[in-house]
This record gives structure tokens, sequence and C-alpha cells, in this order.
């Protein structure tokens, strides 16, 4: 009998809402551990800041608006932190300037890990993440995304090969395109696979998972 399980969250590192969904995927891996495999597929959440300002910051000099928008920015990732109970840390958020204007290189970071060191990916999203919503680094720009690599223990020259030469772009595109295919509007989104059953959740709901988890034991246990 296969019980193999797959959770794909549709993501980005900058995003505040994965973070706080940490412990639900953290009891998912306990308690359905060796059944469960967790999949993390970059939708990119900021082409461009522009996308999410408001007109009166887009009328600003470019450097006041991108700073009034972090500031703004910055209170809705605390109004964030009653969801799953962990810290985040908005003390000098910066995350956006006129020259980092958008979230790609930390999607890109994260396809060139998995390039680089499969093994090590996931651990590297997850520090690249706490990075920036609970350390409030600057993660858009590329020292910041080197320092998470040491941290983490990936060869730093065999990732930033990956980061510049184009093959990490490539993955990263085809998650966008995957995305896309989903209709996938708003982040983060998860998708459950089970045998022939899958759930799209634009939301994480632990208990519509275990009840399609249930009733796929059920129908197994049918057919044995």
């Amino acid at each position: 009998m296969d019980n193999k399980i797959v959770l794909t969250a549709f993501t980005d590192p900058m995003m505040g809402l994965s973070y706080e969904s940490e412990p639900i995927i953290d009891r998912l891996q306990e308690e359905y551990d060796g059944r469960i495999e967790i999949r993390y597929v970059m939708a990119l959440l900021v082409r461009d800041v522009s996308d999410f300002m408001f007109p009166d910051e887009k009328a600003l000099d470019p450097e006041v608006g991108i700073s009034r928008y972090c500031k703004r920015l910055a209170g809705i990732y605390k109004s964030e932190e009653s969801i799953g109970g962990l810290p985040i840390n908005m003390d000098g958020f910066c995350l956006f300037d006129v020259d980092h204007r958008s979230s790609r290189p930390l999607c890109l970071a994260y396809k060139a890990a998995q390039l680089a060191d499969p093994d090590k990916a996931n651990a590297f999203l997850r520090a690249l993440c706490h990075a920036t919503v609970l350390e409030c680094r600057p993660t858009t720009h590329d020292g910041e995304v080197f320092k998470v690599v040491r941290d983490i223990g990936i060869d730093e020259p065999t990732f930033i090969r990956h980061y510049h030469d184009g093959s990490a772009e490539v993955q990263l595109e085809k998650d966008l395109a995957f995305t896309r295919r989903m209709e996938i509007h708003s982040l983060p989104a998860y998708l459950f696979q089970c045998a022939d059953k899958t759930l799209l959740m634009q939301s994480f709901d632990y208990r519509e998972f275990v009840k399609l988890l249930t009733l796929r034991m059920k129908q197994e246990s049918a057919r044995n």
C-alpha cells in the first residue's frame, strides 16, 4: 500500500505567512514521519514593488515612496504574528529600495540552493525566511543571501555559479509556470496530493488535510 503524501507549498522566502505556518509543517512531518514529502514552489510574490505601492507612495521620490511602502508592509507583517504565534521583527525593515525592487533574488536563491545541494535546500529556505522576517535583514541583497548560504553549509562557489549562470533562472521559470497552471493568485497556497486525491487550499487548514488523508486510508483498506 502506497501511503505517500505530497504537500506542495507555493511561496516566497519573504512571506511572513509562510514563516507562521512552520509549526504546522513541523507537526505534519512529525505525525506522518516517512510518509509525507514537503515540496516548495517559488511563486514570486513581488515582481516589482510598485505593483503594491499606493498612488500617493508612487507620487513621491522613489526612495521616499519605497521607504514608506516598507513601513506599511512592516505593519502588515506584525499583524500576522498572532496567526502562528511566532515572533516577527520589523525594526528598521528595509527589504526593498530603489536598487532592489523585487523578491526575485530570494526565489532565485532557493532554486540555486536546490541545484547546489538538494539535501540542504529546504533548510536554506527556512533560514532565508528567518533572516527576512525574524532578523529583519535586507535579503534582497546578494551579500545577505550569501551569508545564509555559508550559515547552512552549502558550497558557496557552486551556489553562486547556479545563482548567476542562468540555471537557477530556468528552474524558477518552471516554478512560475506551474503556479500559473494551478491558477494560484494569492500566497501562500498549498497543494495536497495522496494517490488520486488532491486538494488545493489558499490557506493552510490542518483539519482539511487530515480529512483527506483519512479518506485515502479508508479507500486503501477497502481495496485490501
